[in-house]
């Protein structure tokens, strides 16, 4: 059977071997944000939400905004989209380095690349989807 709407496996490809489950993206941000918080010291200070969440909650916090990022580049790349575009707030918090990414569109080609994108603690950059 052919499901309309979703992008056709090709047929080496088992789910088992496609799918990704949000444990395993939760894991992977897990020890991404782990070794940005034990390289900078100061990262609780230097978040750009301040006062409502304790270290804990602001660890646990960036930890879903990571896997997240990463569940929707993983999504938009067995989908039929047509890339994924970076969005800043383009306010005062808003780095360097995102603020050049604003507006770019990854297409499927590029999402490998984006994925290797670092991402800073407290980023509160989109990605929104292109169809």
């Amino acid at each position: 059977m052919v499901w309309p709407f979703s992008k056709a496996r090709k047929k080496n490809d088992s789910p088992e071997a496609t799918h990704r489950t949000m444990a395993e993206f939760i894991v992977e941000a897990e020890q991404e944000i782990d070794r940005q918080i034990r390289e900078d010291p100061d990262w609780y200070k230097n978040l750009p939400y301040q006062g409502g969440l304790s270290p804990e909650e602001a660890r646990g916090f960036e930890i879903e905004k990571r896997a997240m990022w990463k569940r929707v580049i993983y999504d938009a790349g067995r989908s039929e989209l047509a890339g994924l575009k970076w969005v800043t707030r383009q306010d005062k918090l808003t780095c360097q380095d995102c603020r050049a990414y604003h507006g770019r569109v990854f297409a499927p080609d590029e999402l490998r690349k984006l994925a290797l994108v670092p991402i800073h603690l407290g980023c509160r950059c989109e990605l929104r989807p292109v169809r």
